[in-house]
C-alpha cells in the first residue's frame, strides 16, 4: 500500500504465503515489479532460549533430513538460477549467538554476515567456520559467500517486537494501528490462506482494508531517528538516523548525551539532512524511533522551511500531527517573578537563552 502510494522504485505488488515451487523459503514472499523478490523462512520457537549458531543451522532435521541452512542453500540455487537476483531472509525469535565465529559478525543494520564473514584466512576461526559451513551445505566456500551476500539473518524477533513493527508499518501506510486492527488484518490473511489463496495482490489488500474499515489517513514517508534504542522501522524508513550505539549509557533510560567522539553537532547535521533525503514530492512524514525532546525539536526545525510538510508521530495509540487543526489558540500563561538583577544587557540575554537551549538539549523527555 505505502509503496504504491509513494511511488517507490520497484514496489512490492503482491504478497505470497506458503508459496509452492520456491523451496524452503516459502513462508512469506514479497513480489516486486522486478526481481529481486524477497523470500522468507520463518522459524519461531515456543522456547527461544537456544540461540542461532552453527549447530542450529547445520544440524539435520529430527527425521534425518537436510539442515535449515542446507535447505535455504538449495532454494537459493533454484531461485537464482540463470543469474536472477534474489533477497533471502531467515526470520526467527531466537537471538544470535555472540560466541559463534560467523553469526557474531552479523551487521545489525543490514542483517548480513558479510563482508566480515569473508575476512581472514583459512586457518583463522572465521576461515575454519566457513569451511565447516560450506561442507555442511554442500557448497564451495566461494559459493557460500555468494549465498551470504543475499541471506539476511533477521533474528531476535520476539512477538512483542513483531507487533510493534507491524503497527508502525500500518501507521505509515495510513491505516488504523490499534491491536484490534492488527489482529483483524492477520485473521483476514489466515482465512485467505486456509481457503487456498496463496498470493495476495494489491487489489486484494485494498479490498480487505475497505471491508475491514482499516483506512485512517494517507500513506507517509518514514523518517527513523533512534538515539535510545534500535528502531524496528529503520529497515523500512526512507531516511534513517541510527545513533542508538553512539549515546552514553547501557540502557535507553540513562542515555543522555553522545558517546565521544560523537558530538551533538554531528547528530544535528544528520537530522538536518533529512528533508533532502525524503522521496521527491513528499508532503506527509511519519517520524519513528526513540529520541528525547531536544532532538525532536531539531527534527521539527529541519522541516520548518519545507512548505506543506506534515510531520506525525504515533504516541500511545494516537497520531500527533503537525497539520492537525485546533478549535482555539491557547494563550500562554504568564507567571512573573522579580529577580532583582537590575539591567540585563542583550549579550547577557543571549547567554541565558543559549544556556536554556543547552539544558533542553540534555533533558530527560522521551519521544518513543
Amino acid at each position: 500500500m505505502r509503496d504504491a502510494a509513494l511511488r517507490v522504485p520497484n514496489p512490492v505488488v503482491a504478497v505470497g504465503v506458503e508459496v509452492d515451487g520456491v523451496g524452503n523459503v516459502d513462508d512469506v514472499v514479497l513480489y516486486r515489479e522486478e526481481p529481486p523478490h524477497t523470500y522468507m523462512q520463518v522459524k519461531y520457537a515456543a522456547d527461544s532460549s537456544s540461540p542461532v549458531n552453527e549447530e542450529y543451522l547445520l544440524k539435520p532435521s529430527d527425521q534425518g533430513g537436510p539442515s535449515i541452512l542446507r535447505k535455504v542453500a538449495q532454494a537459493w540455487q533454484q531461485l537464482a538460477g540463470g543469474g536472477t537476483p534474489v533477497d533471502l531472509a531467515l526470520l526467527s525469535n531466537r537471538s544470535p549467538d555472540a560466541g559463534d565465529p560467523l553469526i557474531s559478525l552479523r551487521d545489525s543494520r543490514t542483517q548480513l554476515l558479510v563482508p566480515k564473514a569473508a575476512q581472514q584466512g583459512p586457518r583463522s576461526k572465521k576461515g575454519q567456520a566457513r569451511s565447516r559451513w560450506a561442507a555442511g551445505i554442500g557448497l564451495s566456500e566461494d559459493r557460500l559467500l555468494d549465498l551470504l551476500k543475499v541471506l539476511r539473518f533477521d533474528l531476535a524477533r520476539d512477538v512483542m517486537h513483531l507487533h510493534e513493527h507491524l503497527q508502525m508499518l500500518m501507521f505509515a501506510a495510513g491505516l488504523r494501528f490499534d491491536e484490534e486492527a492488527m489482529h483483524a488484518g492477520a485473521d483476514w490473511v489466515a482465512r485467505r490462506v486456509a481457503d487456498g489463496q496463496r498470493r495476495l495482490s494489491l487489489a486484494d489488500v485494498r479490498e480487505a482494508i475497505r471491508s475491514l474499515r482499516l483506512e485512517a489517513g494517507t500513506s507517509r514517508a518514514v523518517l527513523s531517528v533512534a538515539t535510545l534504542k534500535p528502531d524496528p522501522m529503520a529497515e523500512d524508513a526512507d531516511y534513517t538516523v541510527d545513533w542508538a550505539d553512539r549515546f552514553e549509557g547501557a540502557s535507553p533510560y540513562v542515555k543522555r548525551r553522545p558517546l565521544a567522539p560523537a558530538t551533538w553537532a554531528q547528530l544535528q547535521a544528520d537530522i538536518e539532512a533529512a528533508p533532502f533525503r525524503m522521496p521527491p514530492g513528499t508532503t506527509s512524514i511519519a517520524v519513528t524511533g526513540s529520541l528525547r525532546l531536544a532532538p525532536a525539536f531539531v527534527v521539527g526545525a529541519a522541516f520548518r522551511m519545507v512548505t506543506g510538510v506534515d510531520l506525525a508521530v504515533a504516541q500511545r495509540g494516537q497520531v500527533w500531527s503537525s497539520a492537525a487543526g485546533y478549535d482555539a489558540v491557547l494563550a500562554p500563561e504568564v507567571d512573573e517573578h522579580a529577580l532583582g538583577l537590575g539591567c540585563v544587557f542583550k549579550g547577557q540575554i543571549h547567554n541565558r537563552i543559549e544556556a536554556m537551549v543547552t539544558v533542553a538539549w540534555n533533558d530527560s523527555w522521551v519521544l518513543s
